[in-house]
Order: structure tokens, then C-alpha cells, then sequence
């Protein structure tokens, strides 16, 4: 089975509310169940094989996450939640190791992301930069390649 990219249909606001992703949810399902055509459109593009009688909570959270580009509810949530790549950037640079293990138990692939598209940095780099060896080690027993560099000298530049 192959897993396609989610594209986004919905757009997040600037300060998502996690109560209100529930309701969004708990509506969803409401109007797949009851027939909406809008509801099942949008539920047909984001969850294959979907029947109003199996459709559950937790089917409107995979689809209302889908549909915001996540490709699961705990995804989604952790972002709502605040654990964001530049979040993890800046508790490694920290030396915060307690942020840095809590973030890396609800997104392990943080590890691995760089900063943003117009910025190559790891926590890795954070780490090594701030000076921080406790942090350092957790990230390399995580999976952090302490060869990524960044452009344009990526082997001068690897943490």
C-alpha cells in the first residue's frame, strides 16, 4: 500500500484552537453521517472506502487532519500543541534536554528537519552551537546525522 502526500483543503488559522479542531471534527462527522454532500465530498477526498454506518470520531479526525495537511490527528494536535521544528531548534540551543526528549517522544522526525526551506540547521547544529554535549548525545542516540551540513559548505559546515 502506498501513502500519498496530504494537500491541504483547509487552511489553519494563525492560532489554531484545539477545542475548536474537536468541534470541527464532531461536525464533520455529523454532516457525513447525515448525508451532506459538501461533508462527503471532503471525507471521499482524504479517507478511501468511508460508509455512514463505520464512520467514527476518530475517521473526522483523520480526514479534518488530512485536510489540514497532516497526515494524522496526534500530528496535527502536537502542532496545535506548539511542538514545531523552530520550537525543538531552540530548546536544543537552550540546552533544555527535558523539552527536547518530551518533543522527541510526540515527533521523533524532528531530528531529522532542518530549521525551514531557507535554513539548513538541525537541532544537531543548535546543540553543537549552544555548546550543549547532554543534548548533543540525545539527539546522535535519536538518529542525527552529525554529517548534514548546510549549503553552501556542507562538509565544513556538519555539526
Amino acid at each position: 500500500m502506498t501513502v500519498r502526500p496530504h494537500v491541504p483543503t483547509r487552511v489553519l488559522r494563525a492560532k489554531p484552537d484545539l477545542a475548536q479542531l474537536k468541534r470541527q471534527a464532531r461536525e464533520l462527522l455529523a454532516a457525513f453521517v447525515s448525508g451532506e454532500p459538501a461533508a462527503v465530498a471532503e471525507v471521499s477526498s482524504h479517507f478511501q472506502g468511508a460508509t455512514r454506518d463505520a464512520f467514527a470520531l476518530h475517521d473526522a479526525q483523520l480526514v479534518l487532519a488530512r485536510a489540514y495537511g497532516f497526515p494524522s490527528w496526534p500530528k496535527l494536535k502536537a502542532y496545535v500543541d506548539g511542538v514545531t521544528v523552530q520550537r525543538f531548534a531552540a530548546a536544543a540551543r537552550a540546552g533544555d534536554l527535558a523539552t527536547v526528549r518530551r518533543m522527541t517522544s510526540i515527533r521523533p522526525e524532528l531530528v531529522h528537519l532542518d530549521v525551514a526551506a531557507s535554513d539548513e540547521h538541525r537541532a544537531l547544529h543548535h546543540a553543537v552551537i549552544g555548546r550543549h554535549p547532554d543534548v548533543v548525545r540525545f539527539l546522535m542516540q535519536h538518529g542525527a546525522d552529525a554529517r548534514k551540513g548546510i549549503y553552501p559548505q556542507r562538509d565544513a559546515t556538519c555539526a
